[in-house]
């Protein structure tokens, strides 16, 4: 980087300390991220749950039209997982397990209903992967992702609960 000097003062030995400063604050913010992360996709998870079971045979015959096997079991199982994990996800329990989970039940969406939809409409390899990236259920995988590597952070229960085991160094 080049230095400027203006009025005898260095501007980028100006910006690098409170670029610092700046950097240090919003890790100290790191948490409320977290938090409103696992906020967020819990919800998403546990309201569209309730839909599911509220009308489970709908959910049922979606399954079965896709051609996935036992739908009227797998349709409940997937609806009561994604009832439980958006839950847990919002309190910050299991939450490296339940992202996982919850990244599965998504893929698996991805490979059962979404991927095959857009390979239909765009069959070009470049439109297919352009709307794959965007569909939500992408965005997500990698969110939850995200989630698996860093847990529940401070805000959660995960955290609380280690704090209070004793030996646990969190």
């Amino acid at each position: 980087m080049r230095n400027i000097v203006i009025r005898g003062v260095s501007v980028a030995a100006g910006f690098r300390p409170a670029y610092g400063r700046v950097a240090d604050a919003l890790s100290d913010l790191g948490w409320l991220a977290n938090l409103v992360l696992r906020l967020t996709i819990g919800f998403m998870f546990f309201s569209g749950a309730i839909g599911k079971l509220g009308d489970l045979t709908s959910f049922t015959k979606m399954f079965a039209d896709l051609g996935i096997p036992a739908p009227a079991f797998l349709a409940a199982v997937t609806a009561v997982v994604e009832l439980v994990g958006g839950a847990a996800l919002m309190l910050g329990l299991g939450t490296r397990v339940v992202s996982l989970v919850l990244a599965g039940d998504m893929v698996g969406a991805l490979i059962t209903d979404i991927g095959p939809g857009l390979a239909q409409k765009y069959p070009g390899w470049w439109d297919f992967l352009s709307n794959l990236f965007y569909a939500p259920e992408w965005l997500l995988v990698g969110l939850l992702a995200w989630l698996v590597c860093v847990g529940s952070g401070k805000a959660g229960l995960d955290g609380l609960l280690a704090r209070r085991t004793p030996g646990n160094a969190a």
